[in-house]
């Protein structure tokens, strides 16, 4: 296989230092492994950028339509956070791809826990986070121009702008505010030990751009292959570590990984 490498002027201090570029991949997280393997010393805040992905997958194996016209990206990351921050962690994905359609105007699309955007229900990206030794392998799809089957409930940014949208953009706006949450949790964790706690902005902003609290949901482990393992509540709040405090008829539970779906009130 050529790698292609793409060199683009964004200027952040960590993120998209190293960009690689292809026009087709199977995955982009398999090749972000396995170019952390060859070239680990500038593996952190690397990005694989394809056009086209042949056997994209979301969570739990589910298939993702990756088609040309899409941002189709995967990112490498050292974990360097302490172990009590991995849901703050997965939230600041959600709260990039948010801010970058805040650049196009869309003040509509909302996050649903934990990292998707949507538009009126309709999935306009998605985040895939899978560890790999000390690192993350983050996977971002953003449906910007591309096509997908009509039976998805899905919905892209040429439809909701009434026009194409250079990939680039997207790809720009949404690593510009990566690398403020990336920073600011870096900021936090750092006046956490210093004993000098700050406001949690990470939490603060998701509250702020998710539909998700106060909605009855369904929450499970993939919750289309597994439906009678999941249980019904309420969603009160977000926690400090970003977990889900959902209520059922029970007992009140604090979850910081799975899956929900909103359910008709």
């Amino acid at each position: 296989m050529e790698l292609g490498r793409q060199e683009l002027n964004f200027s952040f201090p960590e993120l998209g230092r190293e960009i690689w570029h292809f026009p087709l991949l199977e995955r982009a997280m398999s090749i972000a492994i396995k170019l952390l393997e060859i070239f680990p010393s500038t593996a952190n805040g690397r990005i694989i950028w394809a056009d086209k992905l042949s056997q994209a997958k979301g969570r739990w194996n589910r298939r993702w339509w990756a088609e040309k016209g899409g941002l189709w990206i995967a990112i490498s990351l050292f974990d360097e956070f302490l172990p009590e921050n991995t849901g703050l962690f997965s939230l600041i994905f959600g709260l990039a791809l948010k801010r970058c359609m805040e650049e196009f105007n869309l003040k509509e699309v909302k996050i649903k826990w934990i990292n998707d955007l949507h538009y009126q229900e309709k999935k306009l990206a998605g985040v895939l986070i899978e560890r790999y030794k000390d690192w993350y392998i983050v996977g971002i799809g953003v449906n910007v121009n591309n096509p997908f089957p009509e039976f998805l409930k899905a919905i892209n940014l040429k439809t909701l702008l009434n026009q194409e949208v250079k990939v680039e953009k997207v790809l720009y706006f949404f690593i510009k505010w990566l690398s403020f949450y990336l920073g600011f949790l870096r900021f936090y964790e750092r006046k956490f030990l210093e004993e000098n706690p700050v406001e949690n902005l990470i939490v603060k902003d998701f509250k702020q751009f998710s539909d998700t609290l106060g909605k009855w949901v369904r929450y499970g482990f993939d919750l289309e292959k597994r439906p009678l393992e999941s249980i019904v509540g309420k969603v009160l709040d977000i926690g400090d570590r970003g977990e889900l405090i959902l209520k059922t008829e029970e007992e009140i539970h604090k979850i910081l990984s799975g899956e929900i779906s909103y359910l008709e009130e």
